[in-house]
Parts: structure tokens; C-alpha cells; sequence
């Protein structure tokens, strides 16, 4: 199994950005994935032997991702509506950060692989969001807003 530290990320404590909506995406995602992770960890603690909370993490890992694609999808139409120079480098950070949830879920679905899981939804997913919203998502709602985006 996985050693790593079993905390997701907090709304009090994720970068804000210059426009709201951004920041209310951003803010329904992390609380979805608190309930995955609070999820995760017990079905971890009963070793995986629970059905039903192996079909709830499915459901939450499903939703998820049918958030997080128009949460894409509407960032990807703000670059394009304030003409965003580097929209080809943001746009494809989603592209891959969608690949490889709907990986991890499709490999989930499968088998039902507890530890590919939690590492994803503890480690790899908070750190790609952090740098991501600190980054791409800063400079993009920044220039949106320069560039007469009204939030």
C-alpha cells in the first residue's frame, strides 16, 4: 500500500483567482474529492471488503470527472473569449489532467485497485491542482480581467 498522508485540500486554503467563477469551480471540486478521500479511507479501513462503499466511490469518482470536464471546458472557452496567449499550453494541461483521471477511474472500475486510488486522489491530485491553479489558472483569470473580462 501507498505511505502517504491521508488530507486533501480545503477551501480556505486553495489559491483564489481574480474571477469567481474559476474560484467556485475550484471550490465545489475540492469538496468533492474531501468526500472521495473520506470515502477512501474507510474503505481502507475495513481492508476493502465493502461493496457498498466501493459502488459509492465509484459514483463519486464518476461525478468527478462529469464535473472537472465542463470545469475544462468552461476555462478553455475563457481563454479563447479574452484571447489567452498561451491557451495551447493551458488547454493541454487539462487534456492530460483529464486523461489520467478518467485513467485511474477506468483502472478503479476494473479492479477496484484501493491504493492507485488513494494515491491519486491524496498525492498526485492535490499536487497537480495546487501548482495548476497557482500557475495556468492565476495568470489566465489575471489577464482575463486585464483584458476587460467582468467578473
Amino acid at each position: 500500500m501507498f505511505e502517504h498522508t491521508k488530507t486533501v485540500l480545503d477551501t480556505a486554503t486553495i489559491p483564489h483567482v481574480d474571477i469567481d467563477f474559476m474560484n467556485n469551480t475550484h471550490f465545489e471540486e475540492v469538496e468533492m474529492v474531501k468526500k472521495l478521500g473520506e470515502l477512501i479511507s474507510a474503505y481502507q479501513e475495513q481492508n476493502g471488503q465493502s461493496d457498498k462503499e466501493a459502488e459509492e466511490i465509484s459514483k463519486d469518482l464518476h461525478a468527478w470527472l462529469d464535473h472537472t470536464k465542463p470545469h475544462f471546458e468552461r476555462e478553455n472557452e475563457l481563454m479563447q473569449e479574452t484571447g489567452f496567449p498561451a491557451y495551447a499550453i493551458h488547454f493541454e494541461e487539462h487534456e492530460i489532467a483529464l486523461e489520467k483521471m478518467a485513467s485511474v477511474i477506468k483502472t478503479w472500475d476494473e479492479n477496484k485497485d484501493i491504493d492507485l486510488i488513494s494515491d491519486y486522489v491524496f498525492t498526485v491530485w492535490p499536487a497537480w491542482f495546487n501548482t495548476h491553479v497557482n500557475s495556468m489558472d492565476m495568470i489566465t483569470a489575471k489577464f482575463a480581467v486585464m483584458n476587460g473580462y467582468s467578473t
